[in-house]
């Protein structure tokens, strides 16, 4: 017999031998929850799939392969006992993740394949888990205080190969920033400046080891950004303001994006639109000011989203360490459609460079179908195409999609 071949157990046929390389090839190209179900197939499968080796070259191969998604139900009546749901956009499923210790927590931050959940209110408890595999880690306890605005940010150090967990929080009129390192016993406060303590700050970001953060204080808004390897804080304002509304800036302008109010020319408040169909041919004639900035890491880039009527403008941090972040205009799309407090959308990920994954809301989540809650925007032609996943339809009226979301198969339990 070759030695390229192996006799079956029941010794009728033979089996091609195949080298851990070309089998870590194949595997990387299946989705994350075929790989999972391989672990079952053979003591060496299960060794090779728990390998750090395998583990990065999977997280590598996510570039190549539609987004997936992490969605939290949003239930008005705080129902705790709905479970997360794992959206595999590729194999075209959605599956529950009910894990009995992360009922009632929200999502928080990710990276690599990894997310926190936690209390938006309290301190304890904070997890770290892997929605695929199901394997969580409670971090250390703090014990009780009186807070809010509390945001859990994750992050990864090459340098030491180590996961280290940023949360901010507002005790006492001032804000905290504490930091740990999955498996260490304790949190420990750092240092900020004093002026830091009004920032009111939104979900965290991962990219580039270093934890970002869009923050607001009055009439203004900014990045806040922490360098895990060096511990290292710095704000990096936005750039200058358009002067005058409604006049596109080109490439080598700059703009401020704050908060908007939802009038037209007149204005008056916005009407709800008669409806929406998207596919890239109805056209809505209501106009709104700028909304609020959109931060999320895809595509290898820490990208701005600028939502201004129909126009999407995109602006990029540049920059290799932290004092040297600056933002620059990156690309600018005519979305076709002029969007307004009634009829929003989010940039949920890149698809491929000529389409991105959006999430489509509108103020009445009862009667939205769900199956188009998610819909691919395709660059060139300005269209739209509802994503058909037969199983959507199941999902919440209402629910926080987790941006930035890569599957993996990185064990919380012993990263």
């Amino acid at each position: 017999m070759e030695k390229s071949e192996k006799r079956s157990s029941s010794g009728n046929e033979s089996i091609p031998y195949l080298s851990p390389e070309i089998t870590t090839e194949i595997l990387c190209k299946l989705p994350i929850d075929s790989v999972l179900r391989c672990r079952c197939v053979c003591k060496a499968w299960c060794y090779l799939t728990k390998s750090p080796a395998f583990i990065e070259q999977l997280l590598s191969s996510n570039v190549d392969k539609p987004p997936s998604l992490i969605l939290e139900p949003n239930c008005a009546e705080n129902d705790s006992t709905q479970p997360f749901l794992f959206v595999d956009i590729g194999g075209h499923r959605v599956r529950q993740v009910c894990i009995d210790p992360l009922k009632g927590l929200s999502a928080m931050g990710t990276c690599r394949g990894l997310l926190c959940v936690g209390s938006l209110s309290a301190l304890d408890p904070v997890f770290v888990f892997n929605p695929v595999t199901r394997e969580y880690r409670r971090l250390p306890t703090s014990g009780e205080k009186v807070i809010n605005g509390h945001q859990v940010g994750l992050s990864f150090n090459p340098s030491t190969g180590k996961y280290e967990v940023l949360r901010t929080y507002v005790h006492e009129g001032r804000r905290c920033f504490e930091v740990t390192t999955l498996g260490a016993s304790s949190w420990r406060k750092l240092d900020v400046p004093n002026h830091w303590e009004a920032y009111f700050v939104y979900e965290p970001v991962f990219w580039n080891r270093t934890i970002h953060w869009k923050a607001s204080a009055t009439a203004c808004d900014f990045l806040l950004s922490f360098d895990v390897c060096h511990e290292k804080f710095r704000k990096i304002s936005f750039p200058k303001d358009i002067s005058s509304f409604g006049i596109r800036p080109r490439a080598k302008d700059v703009g401020h994006f704050g908060l908007g109010g939802r009038r037209d020319d007149d204005g008056q408040l916005l009407l709800p639109p008669q409806g929406f169909v998207p596919d890239g041919y109805t056209h809505l004639t209501t106009m709104i000011e700028p909304t609020e900035l959109e931060l999320l890491g895809f595509g290898g880039r820490l990208t701005i989203v600028e939502h201004d009527n129909e126009q999407m403008r995109l602006w990029e941090m540049t920059g290799d360490k932290l004092e040297d972040l600056s933002i620059e205009f990156w690309d600018e799309h005519d979305t076709n459609m002029e969007w307004n407090s009634f009829m929003t959308y989010k940039v949920i990920g890149w698809w491929s460079p000529e389409c991105y994954l959006l999430k489509v809301s509108d103020c009445y989540g009862d009667i939205w179908n769900p199956k188009k809650h998610f819909t691919q925007f395709l660059l060139e032609r300005a269209n739209y195409l509802p994503l058909d996943i037969p199983s959507l339809p199941s999902i919440p009226s209402m629910f926080i999609t987790v941006r930035g979301y890569e599957p993996s198969l990185v064990s919380p339990e012993t990263a």
